[in-house]
């Protein structure tokens, strides 16, 4: 594995420095947060830039095939320097799933080895829609403001959490948000400027919150492999990486997103 991309202007102490950095650190923990059908295996694969499976591992680094459980950290062999845990969303009015949340965000906040802190939090948002018929479709869908965040997800970001991990939203299935108010009397890309309008709108609560996200980044078409996912990745990226307060941490991401084929401005540097 190599420490860093050597260059012209790469010096002894810039490797020196990141051979440093790669004793302390060895993996970025991220939690993942997303209701069902958000997308969050698809993300993972195009973050990852892999098609293979996760493989999830209990305590004693068994894997544990198709068993999802916060607790149980996953990753793809291919990028083993990204390690996942997974939460379902809180749609169902679960009360108990967000102190599960809660309390695991505060049990790492709480570890002395950074390899076993958790790093960032990727939440996922999914609009929902309401059916109903209207005079320009026969029948068609309309995001619903009032299901865009559930209570528990909005007390997710009212409510402060333990330790420094930053949230990112993720708005995912873009596509599918355009194709919700589409209006056959628009060209495409009107369509398209009312949806972006549209999502700003419904999202600007959850950037009211006492404990907003960070930062937020969209996509769209991630189960097609032609599409601009990897640009898409490559926003994640760069936004994950500007929310870190640690900038030798914040190095180490840059450098572990590197090694998938992603350039997220990596500086030697800090």
């Amino acid at each position: 594995m190599l420490l860093a991309p050597c260059t012209s202007s790469t010096t002894m102490s810039d490797i020196a420095a990141v051979s440093k950095l790669r004793n302390k650190y060895t993996h970025f923990r991220i939690l993942v947060i997303g209701r069902a059908n958000a997308g969050k295996t698809t993300l993972l694969k195009r973050v990852c830039n892999t098609t293979e499976e996760p493989c999830i591992y209990d305590d004693q680094g068994k894997n544990l095939r198709g068993v999802h459980n916060i607790d149980r950290p996953f990753s793809f062999a291919s990028n083993p320097e990204f390690i996942f845990h997974d939460s379902p969303g809180f749609e169902a009015g679960d009360k108990a799933q967000l102190r599960i949340v809660q309390e695991f965000i505060k049990k790492r906040a709480n570890a002395t080895e950074v390899n076993e802190q958790l790093h960032a939090i990727w939440f996922l948002i999914y609009p929902l829609s309401s059916a109903h018929s209207d005079y320009r479709h026969r029948f068609c869908f309309t995001p619903d403001i009032s299901r865009f965040l559930f209570d528990l997800e909005m007390d997710f970001f009212n409510q402060e959490r333990a330790g420094k991990a930053p949230v990112v939203a993720v708005f995912t299935k873009f596509d599918d948000f355009i194709n919700q108010v589409f209006d056959i009397d628009l060209e495409n890309e009107q369509n398209r400027m009312a949806a972006e309008d549209k999502l700003v709108e419904l999202q600007a609560p959850l950037f009211k919150c006492k404990f907003p996200p960070r930062a937020g980044v969209c996509f769209e078409d991630m189960h097609f492999d032609d599409g601009a996912h990897q640009e898409q990745v490559k926003e994640l990226m760069e936004k994950t990486a500007g929310s870190l307060d640690n900038p030798a941490l914040e190095l180490f991401f840059k450098m572990a997103a590197s090694e998938i084929k992603l350039e997220v401005g990596i500086a030697l540097s800090y």
